[in-house]
């Protein structure tokens, strides 16, 4: 039997559970009856992210977004329903019925697999080249010479390509591969029927996805030739600025530390797991992105730079310090010492001395100082005048005034400046800055729920009833459809339930989260979060009647204001209408006086 579209959605949702879902993007800790952790859509130090596993929805009461385990992966992976739905069933390995895909959609995912298939095949004729083959040895050698051993070449699938200019293209287009698929991969350069092998004599770096699987290639050359290192280009599974070198195998020792140590080069990554720093990634040569900071941001608080020690190094690392920050991430830097990369100074040095590095690495804001220090001629008034204005933008990134106020001191005693007149020039920015956008309050306060006004309470109390008790909608029909919500998506959700009397709570749920609506999804969860109603019957009628008291009356409120002003503008212009508005005006403040009092 053929299975229909709502069969496979529902398949798909009782196979994500979603404390395991997002429990691979971010850390969740249990405390009570939720899971919590610091919000993915948001900076933030304090954790107000909240999943609720027995109800399978999250919500955030920082930035109140909110949903099912398909909202959330909507948001995070910023894709469609649609997609969403298909990046779960991948990772659940439920096929998408045939039906439900496009053409594009199966070329597109055709490409994909090939490509996967492809790299797979030349990962494993890459290994054999290293170990199987006399020109393997001196590679072999050559990672051994850097301490790199057997386990870690078979930790990270280490290679070696033949010098042959086809060895590759033969060997694969013989397991069926054909010339085109090798070239989608990135594997062969030129044209259709002059293809080459892009890695020709040189020691092969797979570079894998975070769940093990080889998206790219990393090729180094054993000697002084250039150019040193050649990577695939970008492919339909592997895009630089979304990629790290190293998280599938370092992302354990990440979670477990809540800190990754940052490189530039996936040579230093394998160096430092070589010597026992296991939770070392690189950025692939490329600029650390938002991207690399929300990736890492899933399984640690804390980001280590080590980038090289050069001014090139030290200028990346100023930026990637800004863009970890913004991403609510704790930043340090280390100061590699006598002008080493840390490849070369973890086989120098070892792993203890490498940790001590870490151990007293910078923090990455007074990095961002030193480095503008040293940039600048600060012996002379010009110089100091200048190195405040480049730094004030890095104080402007800190949370709180206590941050502010320490690096307004350490500055001041660097450049032998009053530190009033530092923390003017910060002032002046903070309140240019506030005319162009509103600052938000420094996060590290304890996180409190919002107290919603009376009439928000009402409307959402009376929502709630209506999604576990939907059989009682039916009783207060006639009167909402005369006074209505006041707040639009609050109304629509209503429109959507009020269909669904027959329903129980699990499909109304699954409807609401289903529409496609973000703002559906996230009032749905902020009502669901605040859950906290009687069993009996009685209460739960007098709780709706009550809620419906206080929707009427701002109704009721809201009509008598609006009359009031038509029958003073009618006075005004000595209009007889006046008198029909001041009827209206004294019937509706007869029904307040005889439903509430004065």
């Amino acid at each position: 039997m053929e299975q229909s579209y709502e069969d496979f959605k529902r398949q798909v949702k009782e196979n994500s559970d979603i404390v395991e879902v997002i429990s691979g993007y971010i850390s969740l800790q249990k405390k009570g009856r939720y899971y919590w952790a610091c919000c993915p859509f948001h900076g933030e130090k304090t954790p107000s992210f909240s999943v609720d596993k027995e109800r399978q929805f999250f919500y955030c009461y920082g930035c109140h977004a909110g949903g099912d385990v398909f909202s959330f992966i909507e948001k995070e992976e910023n894709c469609t329903f649609a997609e969403a739905i298909r990046i779960l069933a991948g990772r659940a390995n439920i096929p998408v019925p045939e039906k439900h895909r496009t053409a594009a959609d199966i070329r597109r995912e055709q490409k994909r697999k090939d490509i996967y298939t492809v790299n797979e095949l030349a990962s494993r004729y890459f290994s054999a080249c290293l170990l199987k083959t006399d020109h393997g040895k001196n590679a072999l050698a050559y990672f051994h010479n850097r301490g790199i051993s057997d386990e870690i070449i078979a930790r990270f699938s280490l290679g070696y390509s033949l010098p042959g200019y086809h060895s590759l293209q033969m060997n694969l287009v013989k397991k069926g591969c054909t010339e085109e698929q090798l070239a989608d991969a990135g594997l062969l350069r030129g044209r259709k029927g002059s293809f080459r092998d892009m890695f020709i004599n040189r020691v092969i770096i797979p570079i894998k996805d975070p769940r093990g699987k080889v998206i790219a290639f990393g090729g180094r050359v054993m000697d002084d030739s250039l150019p040193k290192y050649l990577n695939t280009g970008e492919t339909d599974v592997f895009q630089k600025r979304e990629t790290l070198f190293g998280l599938d195998v370092a992302i354990k020792a990440i979670r477990e530390a809540k800190e990754a140590i940052v490189v530039e080069g996936y040579m230093d990554a394998i160096s430092l797991h070589a010597a026992g720093v296991n939770r070392a990634v690189a950025s692939l040569g490329t600029a650390f992105s938002e991207q690399h900071a929300k990736l890492l941001h899933r399984a640690a608080d804390n980001i280590v730079f080590a980038y090289d020690s050069d001014d090139a190094g030290r200028r990346n690392a100023v930026r990637a310090v800004g863009i970890a920050k913004k991403e609510g991430l704790s930043v340090k830097v280390i100061n590699v010492p006598e002008g080493k990369d840390p490849d070369e100074y973890i086989r120098v040095f070892g792993r203890e001395s490498f940790e001590n590095l870490v151990k007293n690495a910078w923090d990455g804001t007074e990095f961002q100082i030193r480095y503008t220090l040293s940039k600048n001629n600060i012996t002379e008034l010009a110089g100091k005048v200048q190195c405040v204005s480049n730094i004030i933008p890095y104080l402007l990134e800190c949370k709180t005034e206590i941050e502010v106020a320490r690096y307004v001191n350490f500055l001041a005693g660097q450049l032998v400046i009053d530190e009033g007149l530092i923390m003017g020039e910060y002032r002046n920015a903070v309140a240019n800055l506030s005319r162009k956008k509103k600052i938000p309050e420094p996060v590290g306060q304890p996180v409190r729920k919002p107290v919603p006004d009376i009439l928000m309470q009402a409307e959402s109390k009376l929502l709630l009833l209506f999604f576990r008790y939907p059989g009682i909608i039916s009783s207060y029909k006639d009167i909402l459809q005369k006074i209505g919500f006041v707040s639009p998506v609050r109304q629509r959700i209503y429109e959507i339930i009020s269909k669904m009397e027959t329903s129980d709570f699990s499909e109304i749920r699954e409807n609401l989260f289903a529409a496609g609506d973000p703002e559906i999804s996230s009032e749905t969860a902020r009502i669901f979060a605040d859950e906290d109603f009687p069993p009996d019957q009685e209460s739960q009628i007098q709780i709706a009647n009550d809620c419906i008291r206080k929707m009427q009356l701002n109704f009721l409120q809201k009509a008598y204001d609006t009359h009031t002003r038509l029958a003073e503008t009618y006075a005004s212009l000595n209009d007889a209408r006046y008198l029909e508005e001041l009827k209206i005006c004294n019937e509706l403040r007869g029904k307040i006086t005889n439903l509430y009092g004065n």
